[in-house]
């Protein structure tokens, strides 16, 4: 067997490229599972409920947009009294300035920070509006008002 390399041709060349191709699309798959993989542990492991008597779980998730600082907004379970809610919806707001958050995001964040009643009430919210003709809710504004309803 010779060291030498002998020039492909233009047939070998194509079938070359064609299995490089098919290499990095099986590679591009494999990481696209894996970050799934990833990403969903990560939100199971947000969602794991802690044994706590307050509505409001002191377990964080940070919030990154715009800046270097990490800033947590904590969840929220719905069974508070309203002094308790209200602070809670003072700090999202003071976070959501600080971070310069979009109206849009606003309303994801907040709606992945609810547990347990909370995150029912939200559920059974977006459901009526559905079954309703509504849209549903896509502005902090509006989220806010059914939030202090």
């Amino acid at each position: 067997m010779s060291n030498e390399s002998q020039p492909m041709s233009h047939e070998e060349l194509v079938a070359s490229n064609a299995a490089l191709k098919a290499q990095v699309e099986y590679l591009a798959k494999e990481v696209a599972k894996l970050t799934k993989i990833k990403l969903n542990a990560l939100q199971a492991s947000d969602h794991e409920d802690d044994a706590t008597t307050s509505g409001i779980n002191k377990t964080r998730a940070p919030v990154h947009e715009g800046s270097d600082f990490k800033v947590d907004i904590l969840t929220f379970e719905g069974k508070n009294g309203p002094d308790e809610f209200l602070e809670w919806l003072e700090t999202v707001e003071r976070v959501f300035y600080f971070k310069e958050v979009s109206d849009e995001m606003k309303v994801k964040i907040v709606a992945l920070k609810f547990r347990k009643y909370a995150c029912t009430w939200w559920n059974n919210t977006c459901t009526k509006r559905r079954r309703n003709g509504k849209e549903l809710v896509s502005t902090w504004t509006k989220m806010r008002s059914l939030l202090k309803k």
